[in-house]
């Protein structure tokens, strides 16, 4: 999947989800059946147009209707064929197709909300061309016309307005819709957002690390301003879902089980369609053309059946009813028989027990013969009451860190319920029902019954691998933080604190590499090393592809197994699966083979030996490097104007800001530009020093928690920067202490804020160990108020423009960026951190960004010094 990350935001670069945009609906929402009505398929192609501005797709057309023809078909069904809709350029008779305009496309999808249910699945394939309009993504269908897509195309926001209803449905999109071949004559087509688009599939904002289960899975067949590949006859995407449909995905455990699940679909998808691209791709651009999915992460529902083993599992079926019927097996063992025939268990321990009950009704195993081995599984699995009771106190030691903590009051009852649920709904374990009177007076449970709850919970999965360690104590505080719809709280477990600890401090234990996956070559480019780190010292360059890691030793330093190989191939290797392997205790050694191109423009191996040491990622960037990589600062030297672009507030950011600082001022600055812009935030002392710097004195900050007495930040005196003019450059990406200095410079007319309005965090969080499990609880503590007690944070407000959060620019300074320019815009940043090999020769480079909100911080500026050089 193709992300981007830049100052510790994960952004992707064709989407940004924000605010939910505004609903257009032609119709009152469809009302859902009550009860489930099976699953219903939707699909879409339209690889004609009537308007010339809008070329056509050729594959389009025979993309949904070879979809159809696998959906309608009992061999692979999940739905009744009346039940699978079917929309073309021009209505097909055999298939019983309608023309895909509009409204007929509308109306499809009103119909599949009416006859479907809770837990109903619904699958809405789409095949064509899309542009944006405005914020909206337009899907065109054979009425619309590029100059009216806002009126008479599916908008984004038509499919949220009709799929709102479905919230408890399980959801797939299959997409295949590029927004190449569009010719917009003299308007400016921007590329498409696609917020709306996973507004409608997910219905809510994406929450800050946090594990939420959606049931909903967005499949993109690449991003969509690539030149979308075909095969044969079919576009590659649809070729490799129609593939991995007829059973290639059904691949969990042992055997097929004849049913392809959503996440099984996504591992074929992701890998077989990566792979062919690379293998049919004339260009770099499609070679690199992978698939981008969202939401596969929780999610476990049939989309279609595996002939190959499909009448294999309904046979078993049958004869387990007959067993049933004859009553040879109790209700109980009836259920579970049911559950694990039907489906692929995850388990070892539960694959075996699959075993045994295929051959009890096969006849191979007797009755009494089974149920010893039945028993002997199920002992197995038992864990003890002690350890049971472990988890149960690790998650009440976050119960209570929330209950004494967090900024609003919370509900230690309720927050044991979700911790309980939350755990079964991630391992798709039912909730027992032994347990739904407590569900039912959660508010009111007393301190005893929620340790018996919990423990009880516990004991009933018994011992299991997707719950070794403290990996139950980790799901379930995990979701019982999510309880809280609190996007800025989050639990982080010991493994992902190895991940998302660069953004956290600023600092991380490895070798100090920016990695992405180069799909062209299959191995993993090293984007940049960074400076001082190990792999800078070691003579490591950006543009090195590592094609193996070798290793002596584990991460933390500890022997390695058996099964741990020693060398390691990248290829088809995903980065996350190399930043286990590379990050790791400082001092360890790991070793990586690089495959690095010459001046000569051939290829050389090398290989480095490195030791893992603390890396200190930089915060503090300049305007471009200089020959030794250090930063220069001068945006217009001649006039000594400064710049410097704060990427987040770290441990690190005070002590090189000073430096930066103190050697410009050293210099001759005359005025400076200050950099928010995507900065995410950090510490709150690092933007209260950040705003101590610029000030003489006076309030800077106001902070109010739940519980104890406000606290007040004053300037103390630590800087000294002051008499020169400033601009601060923020936009809807800066947040929390980006806010507090924006906000405090504003508030004392110290700076002259440039851009567009930040985020709107308003909200103090404090990072806390959490020994119990290794982990660490961000959670809110507190709102903050700037110098003049505006409110700042979003979420405590309906989040409307004309409601007061944020931070807004001064007036006459906003600038907005569309959106073509805010990638232009985040490209440049990354660009711009990347250490350049300067032994190579200069290759042609694309034209230089033209930032017109640093170009306005700047123009202001000017217009600053040029009284003070008319005086000389």
């Amino acid at each position: 999947m193709t992300r981007v990350r830049l100052a510790g935001c994960t952004l992707a670069l064709f989407m940004a989800w924000a605010a939910a945009p505004a609903v257009r609906a032609d119709d009152p929402p469809p009302t859902p059946a009550k009860t489930k009505q099976g699953p219903y398929v939707v699909l879409v192609g339209v690889g004609e147009y009537g308007d010339k501005a809008i070329s056509s797709r050729p594959t389009a057309d025979a993309d949904a209707k070879a979809l159809y023809d696998l959906f309608a078909d009992p061999k692979y069904a999940i739905a009744a064929k009346d039940r699978v809709v079917l929309l073309t350029s021009e209505p097909d008779a055999a298939r019983g197709s309608q023309k895909a305009t509009r409204e007929n496309v509308l109306a499809a999808l009103r119909t599949a909300v009416t006859k479907t249910g809770p837990d109903d699945t619904i699958i809405l394939g789409m095949f064509g061309r899309m542009a944006s309009a405005g914020d909206a993504t337009a899907i065109f269908t054979t009425d619309s016309t590029f100059k009216d897509r806002n009126k008479n195309s599916v908008l984004g926001t038509d499919l949220a307005a009709i799929l709102k209803p479905a919230k408890d449905h399980k959801l797939c999109f299959l997409f295949d819709l590029s927004s190449k071949g569009i010719n917009p004559g003299k308007e400016t087509a921007a590329e498409p957002g696609l917020r709306d688009v996973l507004t409608a599939l997910f219905g809510v904002e994406e929450k800050e690390d946090q594990l939420t289960i959606h049931d909903k899975v967005l499949f993109l067949s690449s991003v969509p301003t690539f030149d979308p590949l075909t095969k044969g006859d079919h576009g590659l995407f649809a070729s490799v879902v129609i593939d991995a449909l007829k059973g290639a995905a059904d691949k969990e455990g042992y055997e097929p089980d004849g049913n392809v699940t959503v996440d099984e679909l996504y591992k074929y998808v992701d890998k077989t369609a990566t792979d062919e691209a690379r293998k049919i791709g004339k260009t770099a651009a499609q070679k690199e053309s992978d698939p981008y999915i969202v939401g596969e992460e929780t999610s476990h529902f049939i989309v279609s059946h595996n002939p190959a083993a499909y009448p294999q599992t309904v046979a078993r079926l049958a004869k387990l009813d007959a067993l049933i019927k004859d009553g040879k097996l109790d209700k109980d063992i009836a259920a579970e028989a049911k559950q694990y025939l039907s489906r692929m268990p995850k388990l070892k321990a539960l694959q075996e027990l699959r075993k045994k009950y295929e051959a009890l009704v096969d006849g191979t195993l007797s009755l009494d013969d089974f149920k010893t081995a039945r028993l002997t599984i199920k002992n197995g699995m038992k864990m003890s009451v002690e350890d049971a009771e472990t988890y149960m106190r690790k998650v009440r030691s976050a119960e209570r860190l929330l209950k004494e903590d967090y900024v609003k009051v919370v509900n230690e009852g309720e927050l044991a319920v979700a911790a309980a649920k939350g755990m079964y709904r991630l391992i798709e374990e039912p909730f027992p029902a032994e347990f739904a009177e407590m569900d039912k007076k959660a508010k009111t449970l007393t301190s005893d019954e929620q340790r018996d709850l919990l423990t009880q919970a516990r004991l009933r999965l018994g011992r299991r691998e997707d719950l070794d360690g403290d990996k139950a104590a980790d799901l379930s505080i995990r979701m019982m933080i999510a309880s809280l719809d609190d996007p800025h709280t989050v639990y982080y477990d010991k493994e992902t604190l190895k991940k998302v600890e660069a953004p956290l401090r600023g600092q991380f234990s490895g070798i100090g590499i920016q990695i992405r996956r180069d799909l062209v070559k299959d191995g993993l480019l090293v984007v940049t090393p960074i400076k001082g780190s190990p792999a800078y010292k070691a003579g490591v360059k950006a543009g090195d592809v590592i094609t193996e890691i070798r290793r002596e030793v584990g991460p933390q330093g500890e022997p390695l197994t058996s099964e741990q190989p020693k060398v390691i191939s990248t290829k088809g290797m995903k980065t996350e699966k190399a930043l286990d392997i590379i990050l790791g205790k400082p001092g360890t050694p790991v070793s990586i083979v690089v495959e690095r191109e010459t001046a000569g423009g051939k290829t050389e191996q090398k290989q480095f030996d490195l030791k893992r040491g603390r890396v200190t990622v930089e915060t503090v960037l300049g305007v471009s490097r200089k020959a030794d990589d250090t930063w220069n600062y001068w945006l217009d030297e001649p006039n000594k104007v400064a710049y410097l672009c704060l990427t987040q507030f770290t441990q690190s950011t005070i002590t090189d800001l000073k430096y930066a600082l103190d050697k410009l001022k050293a210099s001759g600055m005359k005025a400076l530009v200050l950099d928010l812009r995507f900065n995410p935030g950090g510490t709150l002392v690092g933007g209260v020093i950040v705003c101590d710097f610029f000030l003489e004195e006076g309030l800077i900050l106001e902070v109010r928690p739940r519980v104890g007495e406000t606290e007040k930040y004053y300037d103390r005196g630590i800087g000294s920067y002051v008499g020169f003019p400033m601009t601060v450059l923020v936009n809807g990406f800066s947040a929390s202490a980006s806010e507090i200095v924006s906000a405090c410079l504003q508030d004392y007319h110290r700076a002259v804020i440039v851009g567009e309005r930040t985020y709107g965090k308003g909200t103090v969080q404090q990072v806390k160990p959490f020994n119990p499990t290794g982990g660490e609880i961000k959670l809110t503590i507190a709102r903050f108020f700037p110098p003049l007690g505006r409110n700042i944070d979003r979420l405590s407000t309906p989040g409307k423009p004309e409601d007061e959060w944020g931070v807004k620019p001064d007036k006459g300074h906003e600038v907005k960026l569309s959106k073509d320019e805010q990638k232009d815009l985040i490209e440049a940043f990354r660009d711009r951190e990347i250490i350049p090999r300067r032994d190579l020769p200069t290759k042609e480079t694309k034209p230089a960004f033209k930032d017109r909100q640093l170009e306005a911080a700047l123009d202001y500026l000017k217009t600053q010094l040029k009284p003070a050089t008319a005086k000389k």
